[in-house]
């Protein structure tokens, strides 16, 4: 949660007449619009730090009342007397032409050169105030904090004696110098999953493997994504803690499904699984380190998916302790043995991961069907099988060591930046030349943020897209276009391509109403060479004991024989007949009852269901 003396250390400077608009926010909710106790985060910056400043932009950029310079100066006078360590500047229409937002930067760097400044024109500059106020405030109080952690880890890389180029993960899927995550820390939230995004995308197409859907499965969440054709999705409509953060992000659907969801029966009698996590403190039970509730781990040690062979740890004298904690909180409630009650807890973990999984696609217009499911993360591998059965997905791919595999995207991440512009035009509006003026300034933007991120000429990439929507309609689909210069046939071809992702979206496109030109957007990437994994992995002998044990394990009720297998034992080409469990330090992966695995070129586990296809 946000601190409250953290939040107090952050002013805002807005235009007069819209120091509310924090507040008030807009009027859609995402939950339950009939709930009049819902409760909303309480403003990032309280009333009392919020400033009204007389100037105006109309939404051309015209200049209506310049900038009163001397309450600008008044108001940081007044800052400095409230221990303010960051400045947010959001002004009306700034998006339009940002030299009143310049200006006022101008002034506080002169005025007090030790404060943070932020202002939306050079973090979001596009329409919607709430939610560009809302990101400019947050890249504000984000900023020292930022500061201080970048400066802590070079003083220990110093002390090391580790001379190397450091760069921070994005939202974007691309990372960013130091440098740049100093002045726009807001582009790192939320961007904890997303490698993991990058290096399932880099394998898939090694492997050939086009249109896939990740599964994360860690110890608190489980993070879902799809990918189309190795092109990954991003959406400007992300929230932390309930701010609106309106910067590109690959989109992301996760819930509280990990290993450590603690297992209840709410007041109607109803097993639930998570949100709540029993962390790396105390754990699952079956750790023996205080905890007490039962877990998703717990539930697949019971059952015997998880063995306890395979960790450092000997588990077999907390099987007893983790069985009468699973009959305490979940077997007796619910009336029922604790072997049931065990399975009935990965049911529904797996019930909500299903979920997760349509919400990206079902609900979007894609079909699982189509795709292969990607499960990594400590608990991947235990599920992956029976939510692809579910799904009717017909492959799976377990890569080698899942829980380390977002390590694997971070050395594989291109440097990405990315700029907006946001200019409001119908079709009987635009032409080929506004366009190209647009994407001309955009594409120089992009270029000097590489420069300054030491990014070779060579290595710049230049990505396009249009944001638009019917005339009319609240929100806007991405659409992708040509890094050229741009004809008129190319804007008849935007539209068309526009009908089509609106009908795969929603069921349905107009062609006979008016369309609107919202957003346009260039990502600037600079690219590093990537590794050959499949060379890399030719010839890599992996040492693992091949004796192969048995053990018992509960499927549907049924109790099964299966054989214990150590991963590293297996090689390219190894076929392995369910059930069967593959077992490595940090991760197992499940080959369940009447599904085959096969080790590929990439020491993957390959796994397919008995879904004809």
């Amino acid at each position: 949660m946000i601190a409250q003396k953290e939040s107090e250390a952050t002013a805002l400077i807005t235009t007069k007449g819209f120091k509310d608009v924090l507040e008030i926010g807009r009027a859609y909710r995402n939950e339950n619009i009939y709930d009049i106790n819902m409760e909303k985060p309480e403003p990032l910056v309280k009333r009392n730090l919020r400033f009204e400043l007389s100037e105006r932009m109309n939404f051309l950029g015209k200049e209506l009342e310049p900038v009163n310079r001397q309450e600008v100066v008044d108001i940081i006078n007044k800052l400095k007397a409230k221990n303010i360590r960051a400045i947010a500047v959001c002004l009306m229409h700034s998006y339009a032409n940002p030299m009143h937002e310049l200006e006022i930067k101008e002034i506080i760097n002169r005025e007090w050169p030790e404060v943070y400044v932020s202002i939306s024109a050079e973090i979001i500059p596009q329409f919607r105030e709430y939610e560009r106020t809302s990101t400019t405030v947050i890249n504000a109080y984000m900023m020292p904090n930022m500061a201080s952690h970048i400066l802590d880890f070079e003083k220990e890389m110093q002390k090391s004696e580790i001379n190397a180029n450091c760069y921070m993960m994005q939202g974007n899927a691309g990372i960013m110098t130091f440098d740049a995550a100093l002045k726009k820390p807001v582009s790192v939230s939320e961007s904890g999953p997303i490698a993991g995004l990058i290096a399932a995308n880099y394998m898939s197409r090694m492997l050939g493997e086009k249109n896939i859907i990740t599964l994360d499965m860690g110890g608190t969440s489980a993070d879902v994504a799809l990918i189309q054709n190795n092109t990954m999705k991003f959406t400007t409509e992300n929230n932390v803690e309930g701010y609106p953060i309106s910067i590109p992000t690959a989109d992301l659907s996760f819930i509280g499904a990990g290993g450590g969801s603690i297992a209840w029966c709410d007041a109607g009698g109803a097993l639930k699984v998570g949100p709540i996590s029993a962390g790396a403190e105390p754990g699952p039970v079956c750790y023996g380190k205080g905890g007490e509730r039962p877990t998703v781990t717990d539930a697949n040690l019971v059952t015997g998916r998880i063995r306890p062979e395979i960790f450092e740890e000997n588990l077999d004298n907390a099987m007893e302790t983790t069985r009468e904690a699973i009959k305490k909180y979940i077997a007796d409630p619910l009336g029922m043995d604790t072997l049931k009650g065990a399975e009935g807890i990965i049911d529904v973990v797996n019930s909500n991961m299903l979920r997760a999984i349509k919400f990206v696609s079902v609900q979007k217009g894609y079909d699982p069907r189509e795709f292969t499911l990607v499960a990594f993360g400590g608990a991947g591998g235990l599920h992956a099988g029976k939510l692809a059965e579910d799904l009717e997905i017909h492959k799976v791919i377990i890569p080698y060591s899942p829980g380390t595999f977002c390590a694997l995207g971070l050395v594989l991440s291109d440097i990405k930046c990315d700029c907006v512009h946001s200019r409001l035009l119908t079709k009987e509006q635009i032409n080929a030349d506004i366009l190209n003026e647009v994407y001309s300034d955009l594409d120089k933007q992009g270029i000097a943020e590489l420069e300054k991120q030491d990014v070779p000429a060579g290595n710049r990439v230049l990505v396009r897209t249009c944001d638009m929507r019917y005339f009319g309609q609240a929100f806007e689909i991405s659409v992708p276009m040509p890094c050229k210069v741009l004809d008129e046939q190319d804007i008849e071809d935007m539209i068309e391509k526009f009908h089509s992702l609106h009908e795969q979206a929603y069921g349905h496109c107009m062609k006979e109403d008016p369309i609107e030109f919202v957003n346009y957007r260039v990502s600037a990437v600079g690219t590093f060479a990537k590794p050959d994994l499949i060379n890399n992995a030719k010839g890599i002998k992996l040492k693992g004991d091949n004796k192969i044990m048995y053990g018992s394990a509960v499927f549907n009720g049924k109790e099964y024989n299966v054989p214990v297998i150590n991963r590293d034992s297996l090689e390219t080409g190894d076929k392995i007949t369910g059930p069967a469990i593959i077992a490595e330090m940090g991760a197992t992966a499940v080959v369940y009852p009447n599904h085959t695995a096969e080790i590929d070129e990439l020491k993957n586990i390959v796994m397919y269901t008995n879904i004809n296809v």
